[in-house]
């Protein structure tokens, strides 16, 4: 028996331009029928090196390790098939279809389900890059990124809840973020400790350690 799902949405993928994680969000909400075995990935090679579309290629994204073997294919692909940089562009991986946009050294990814409808997803992606521009300013890149990486996180969660779009609205998100901003601004101690955090992690992801 087929799962159901009403999501919108798989995944939101923020990553810089060797393939390295900035901000993902996935949505998961699909479990194999009770007595299924889980399914494995299986490697088969195509002839533009991406793995052939499988229906069990990726696990349905369930685990960290099958979802780094989606962004680096994504990754892959995406820069074979090129493309303008203030474009959102759409590939076709597997069961998934992909909008993607190349912003400087920042590569966004709107990951759907090959059913889901291709002008919600590019919505999404206007959303996501507006929301952006706002909080760097219109200066889009890896470095401003995680300078604000704590906003990124708010905005994803903002936009879709368990794969379901909550918020298109660029305006409403940005101004909820200022809200919350505000809130743990009246938390000194609080905000001083998650800076140190962000700010650790930041030089962590930097220097490649």
């Amino acid at each position: 028996m087929k799962a159901v799902s009403i999501r919108q949405l798989s995944a939101i993928i923020i990553l810089d331009n060797c393939g390295k994680r900035i901000a993902v969000k996935y949505y998961n909400d699909q479990f194999p029928p009770k007595g299924e075995n889980k399914l494995v990935y299986k490697s088969s090679s195509s002839k533009d090196g991406i793995s052939a579309p499988f229906e069990n290629t990726y696990n349905n994204l369930r685990t960290v390790e099958d979802q780094k073997l989606f962004e680096n294919d994504i990754t892959e692909k995406a820069r074979k098939l090129g493309g303008d940089s203030s474009e959102t562009e759409v590939l076709v991986l597997n069961k998934f279809t992909i909008l993607y946009l190349l912003i400087n050294d920042v590569s966004i990814y709107i990951v759907g389900d090959e059913s889901d409808n291709e002008i919600i997803l590019h919505e999404v992606m206007q959303t996501v890059q507006q929301c952006l521009d706002n909080v760097t300013n219109n200066q889009i890149g890896k470095k401003q990124l995680l300078d604000k990486l704590d906003s990124i996180y708010l905005i994803l969660d903002e936009i879709a809840d368990s794969g379901i779009i909550m918020e298109t609205n660029p305006n409403v998100i940005i101004n909820r973020l200022y809200m919350h901003e505000s809130d743990l601004q009246e938390h000194t101690p609080l905000n001083q400790a998650i800076s140190s955090a962000k700010e650790n992690i930041i030089r962590s992801l930097l220097s490649g350690t």
